[in-house]
């Protein structure tokens, strides 16, 4: 089934009203309830809209439990409060409960949106850093530890049951299960390792690093698809790996590029029952949906805080099974077929939830929104993952390449903080500090790994800028 009419001339046409439709006041400044009566569509009207922003988390607060008051939020900060989301990765939904991978906090978060409860997974002190996390439908949970070097096995009760590969000196970045199964994204080794639930040994090996066609430079997610075809990212190809169940590779989707139908920085995939891929780009922060023979039909999202945007997404989720938790959120009329969950690692909204489905158009309040002649003629630039600041009395940007260089340098600092090599991420983001140019909201947060490094090293000389 096609989302969009998929003429490629249209495509630019799209990322114009994509952007009116957040600048021209359906999209609000701050963290605000979802406007029912004035909704966050994608494509905008007078599109047929495919997509709605439904709603957003960040902590106990969303979900109506009781949080610190006003006096606590001053003097922490809404970043330190106790039942709050600091810097998600991975998630997961499974009978109305929300798992978060909050790698700034290095635990799971879990928000019972039936009960309105904040809680954590678990207080065991051997899951060190959860990057990802995967939900079987009995309520086991699979969680990939990179720090730790492996994975955690929790039943139903959240009582741990498992550590998968220990033995193996692997960095999982994540995890999915498949009959006897677990795959496991590598970090170390840059594969796809295939691990044995009865036993935690290893199964086989699926990729290799390198340039080549079948090989991966930065590992990054993986999810199965409905052939149980394996997906898997690859952050610095700007590519989604395809193979069969043989582990052979079948084709690459995507290609780095700022065209709207390539990609910069790919990071979490899902694959629809429909067999659409869904791709969050970390670098251009949106979403963009491929059909199945690699054509883009939408993307949606697109840079920012405020409803229905994004800042620096990295995980997403489709889930059939507890849709009726969100109907309230949607416009009258709505038929939603599967809510769409994209965790964002800065901003309010750190965990948005989407609806896809059937939207009516006659009986909305939401106004078609005039298209300035000047914004019909000006394509939307991509955003680098590393936002440029000009210096001080400099005018233009600093060059793209010393921007792309920086940022491929973030991410790489990222991979081995999420790694526990500490020495090594250490070096990266003082690098990344000292270039000029990033924001101070990250470097701030990267002064945070900074303190964080610095009290789990050895002591030595401090060096940060």
């Amino acid at each position: 089934m096609w989302i969009y009419n998929p003429c490629f001339d249209r495509g630019l046409a799209l990322v114009v009203a994509l952007l009116l439709s957040c600048v021209s006041g359906g999209c609000r400044a701050g963290k605000t309830a979802p406007d029912i009566a004035n909704p966050v569509f994608f494509p905008p009207l007078p599109e047929q809209p495919r997509l709605q922003f439904l709603t957003s988390f960040s902590g106990a607060a969303d979900l109506g439990a009781p949080g610190p008051g006003g006096f606590e939020r001053f003097v922490l900060g809404d970043a330190e409060q106790q039942d709050g989301i600091t810097t998600p990765y991975g998630l997961a939904i499974h009978r109305g409960k929300i798992y978060v991978c909050d790698v700034g906090r290095r635990r799971v978060v879990a928000l019972d949106l039936k009960n309105r409860s904040f809680g954590y997974l678990t207080d065991d002190r051997r899951l060190m850093n959860p990057v990802n996390i995967h939900v079987q439908d009995d309520g086991t949970k699979y969680v990939a530890d990179p720090t730790a070097g492996a994975v955690f096995v929790f039943d139903r009760s959240d009582t741990l049951q498992a550590i998968l590969g220990k033995e193996l000196k692997i960095s999982p970045i994540d995890v999915v299960v498949r009959g006897p199964y677990c795959y496991v994204t590598d970090f170390t080794s840059n594969q796809v390792v295939v691990l044995d639930k009865a036993t935690g040994g290893e199964a086989g090996r699926i990729g290799d690093a390198g340039d080549g066609q079948q090989q991966f430079k930065l590992i990054s997610d993986l999810t199965f698809g409905p052939k149980e075809h394996l997906y898997v990212t690859d952050k610095l190809k700007a590519k989604v790996l395809e193979f069969d169940t043989s582990g052979s590779l079948v084709r690459t989707l995507g290609r780095l590029g700022d065209n709207i139908d390539e990609l910069v920085r790919p990071k979490g995939v899902a694959v629809d029952r429909d067999g659409r891929l869904w791709v969050v780009d970390a670098s251009t922060e949106v979403a963009k949906i491929y059909d199945e023979q690699g054509r883009l039909l939408l993307f949606f999202g697109l840079p920012g805080n405020e409803p229905g945007m994004m800042n620096l997404p990295a995980k997403i989720v489709l889930d059939y099974d507890n849709v009726d938790l969100f109907e309230q959120y949607a416009v009258k009329g709505a038929r939603i077929e599967f809510l769409v969950l994209i965790s964002n690692q800065y901003g309010p909204n750190k965990v948005s939830v989407y609806g896809f489905g059937t939207f009516p158009v006659a009986g909305t309040q939401m106004a078609k929104r005039p298209v300035p002649t000047a914004a019909r003629q000006t394509p939307v630039p991509s955003r680098p993952p590393v936002a440029p600041e000009a210096e001080p009395g400099v005018s233009g940007a600093p060059e793209a390449e010393r921007m792309q260089e920086v940022a491929q340098r973030h991410y790489q600092s990222m991979a081995f903080y999420r790694a526990g090599r500490l020495s090594e991420a250490r070096a990266g983001f003082v690098e990344v500090i000292e270039s000029g140019l990033i924001p101070p909201p990250m470097r701030e947060t990267l002064e945070g790994y900074l303190r964080d490094i610095d009290g789990r090293l050895p002591r030595g000389p401090d060096t940060r800028p």
